[in-house]
């Protein structure tokens, strides 16, 4: 059976010696199958090993110009321009977004480019007229979820939507999305997050004794403790992330010492800085200057004691160890729930709603965070305001009018209503009291029979 062909990827190769001595530095290449030969070619991107970010743009402008056959032309009509070309047009145009185009830079530019290769994996060899309801649910079947290929998707309309304001399309098509997911409103309480927090900074690495090796001790397979401690980094920043309801790539980029390009934790003044200075921030991703809680400025000014130069490091490099965050959660939770970093954003808002002293609009500004958002997805924790109705039931008040609020004078329906028979004896015709003459009392007849004058 002739083997699966791997489409174009990026990979790491590390740092290898050649047949003259010298040492070849680790570096990013791009592998992929090429038709002509028949067999997988690679080249250098030209970036090191930490330059990841740099050689994840270029292989994705590579990836789209690859999978397009001939150069990006102007108004030509949807059948006529692929896919690729109109990624392309996105990257180039929108990261970053170039001087005096008055577009917004993206949040997370590197997981945009990501969605773009997922995307030209399976689009790239089509063109944009192809984009219809049946290929975008076939799309989002081949996604491992829903909500995946919403956000793909959703990057593909705008692709479309610049290409058609740009001038490179004729005419647009309607990119169809999947059902947008509901507002995540998973959060903890404050004796779970005690639990996390205790496994975080208590639990200690296990090994298994190998079967070979202790064979001759008797130990073999058998687990025990060590003395090392992996998952203190992941106790920080559930401290950080749950007093400041900060997003996580805000908290691990933070530094202690001001730093170009990232949050400054100003711990002389007591001032979170989740900012960088100059930095243009997403209108839904703002990050405002905060005050730092005094529980969580003393803890951090003791990690810089203790020689930290970031809020959450693993062996003195800033981390974001997911893994580690999933192996204390499910320590503590088992498979029941899925625990990710942005549930103790939600768990902040959450505990901050609950406080009925403080103001919608503190917490807004606090959280970076939209009023419409704050009361759409929280607003359902807010329920200080419901408790006169409380009182109102609890006291057995409801359903008993209170008319004294007004002057009430003691007057009701049912002393004054009158009975039906009353009401049919004050309605009938009354006598009028002005007395008749005695010509209008005559009848007709008798009045013909009389004498004129």
């Amino acid at each position: 059976m002739a083997r699966r062909r791997e489409p174009p990827r990026l990979q790491l190769e590390g740092e290898r010696l050649n047949k003259n001595g010298s040492i070849e530095a680790a570096k990013w290449v791009i592998k992929y199958f090429d038709e002509r030969q028949g067999k997988t070619r690679k080249f250098s991107t030209g970036f090191g090993a930490g330059e990841a970010p740099e050689a994840e743009k270029y292989f994705a402008k590579w990836l789209a110009q690859h999978m397009s056959d001939e150069p990006i032309q102007k108004d030509r009509r949807s059948d006529e321009v692929p896919v690729a070309d109109v990624i392309s047009h996105y990257i180039d145009e929108r990261i970053p977004p170039k001087p005096g185009s008055g577009h917004r830079p993206l949040s997370r530019p590197q997981e945009k480019l990501k969605y773009f290769e997922d995307m030209l994996e399976w689009w790239g060899d089509k063109t944009v007229d192809e984009i219809t309801k049946d290929a975008c649910r076939a799309f989002t079947a081949v996604c491992r979820s829903e909500t995946a290929a919403r956000n793909r998707l959703e990057y593909l309309r705008g692709a479309v939507n610049l290409a058609h304001e740009d001038g490179l399309l004729r005419n647009s098509v309607k990119v169809h999305l999947p059902p947008k997911p509901g507002a995540r409103s998973e959060y903890l309480e404050r004796e779970e997050i005690a639990e996390l927090l205790w496994q975080a900074y208590k639990g200690r690495r296990k090994y298994t004794h190998n079967a070979r090796k202790s064979a001759a001790t008797g130990n073999a397979g058998k687990v025990v403790l060590t003395a090392a401690r992996p998952w203190r980094h992941v106790a920080r920043y559930i401290l950080v992330a749950l007093y400041t309801g900060t997003r996580k790539d805000r908290i691990v980029q933070a530094s202690f010492v001001r730093e170009p390009g990232k949050p400054w934790i100003d711990l002389q003044r007591g001032e979170y800085h989740r900012a960088a200075p100059g930095e243009a921030v997403a209108p839904n991703k703002r990050a405002p200057s905060i005050r730092i809680p005094r529980r969580l400025l003393s803890h951090m000014r003791r990690w810089y004691k203790l020689g930290a130069r970031y809020p959450v490091e693993l062996h003195g490099e800033k981390c974001v160890d997911t893994r580690a965050l999933e192996t204390v959660a499910k320590a503590v939770f088992g498979e029941e729930r899925k625990i990710v970093g942005h549930t103790f954003r939600h768990t902040a808002a959450t505990w901050l709603m609950r406080q009925s002293e403080l103001s919608i609009h503190d917490i807004s500004g606090y959280l970076g965070m939209s009023l419409e958002v704050l009361e759409k997805v929280y607003g359902h924790h807010r329920t200080h305001h419901q408790k006169g109705i409380d009182s109102a039931i609890s006291k057995g008040q409801i359903g008993r009018d209170k008319f004294d609020i007004d002057g009430y004078d003691g007057w009701s329906y049912g002393k004054n209503a009158p009975t039906d028979t009353d009401r049919m004896s004050r309605n009938k015709a009354k006598r009028d009291k002005t007395p008749m003459s005695k010509r209008s009392t005559k009848s007709a007849k008798e009045r013909q029979f009389e004498p004129s004058e």
